[in-house]
């Protein structure tokens, strides 16, 4: 039985969107489950600690981190203190919505899933266009993943992975950075017991601009990482 979902939201400099972000997390459709929300926030310098710290609900908590060691170590963090049955990964700039949710959710309760991706390319649901050389990306990297690890993904960049307490738990994740994403991507599809399901989502992109944190060179690290847990246990 699944009863309780439990969204973690790692943070860094997120002032203008982390308050909607949450009011939309706890509004979102859980299919019934309970809901806990666990935030750590990566050293912020903006006033994002203050709202963090403004917030009341009891089904909200808070993990301030004193050094910025990048996302991996942010979810890394917030992980530590989940309880849910299913645990999701929720971005706190709202690029991905949470009315995806009951879509995220279903193949848990229907397929008996394990994991499930959000996946941005798709197309199926509304999707921002982003420059050439970020979707060029995106592919790439996901072609690299199902070359090495025999998948069919989309989209294994994606800020939405849902995961059974369980399977998510077991994984020794080490990366601190954004290398997080192919990291357990790699772990999660070595593991041929994994029934793993890909659902499309909506997105709203954001420029850099307005704070989008994923740089070039992270394609190289993507790279590096996807083939180092190729030939690593």
């Amino acid at each position: 039985m699944l009863k309780k979902l439990s969204v973690l939201i790692p943070v860094y400099n997120e002032k203008d969107t982390i308050k909607s972000c949450v009011e939309s997390v706890l509004n979102a459709d859980t299919m019934g489950m309970d809901i806990e929300i666990i935030i750590s926030d990566n050293n912020s310098n903006d006033g994002t600690k203050e709202i963090l710290n403004s917030l009341t609900d009891d089904r909200i908590k808070v993990l301030f981190r004193k050094e910025n060691n990048g996302k991996g170590a942010n979810i890394k963090n917030a992980l530590q203190e989940a309880e849910g049955d299913l645990i999701l990964f929720q971005d706190g700039d709202l690029e991905y919505s949470p009315k995806d949710y009951k879509t995220l959710l279903e193949p848990f309760f229907i397929y008996n899933a394990d994991i499930v991706f959000g996946s941005r390319l798709t197309r199926a649901k509304a999707t921002s266009i982003v420059g050439f050389p970020n979707y060029i990306a995106n592919i790439s990297i996901t072609f690299l993943a199902n070359f090495l690890f025999n998948k069919i993904f989309t989209d294994i960049s994606t800020g939405y992975k849902v995961f059974k307490k369980n399977v998510i738990k077991s994984l020794k994740i080490t990366s601190d950075g954004f290398e997080i994403e192919p990291e357990i991507t790699a772990k999660i599809s070595k593991n041929k017991n994994n029934r793993i399901f890909e659902v499309p989502i909506t997105i709203n992109s954001r420029s850099y601009e307005e704070g989008k944190k994923v740089k070039w060179w992270h394609f190289f690290t993507y790279v590096y990482s996807l083939v180092k847990w190729r030939i690593v246990d």
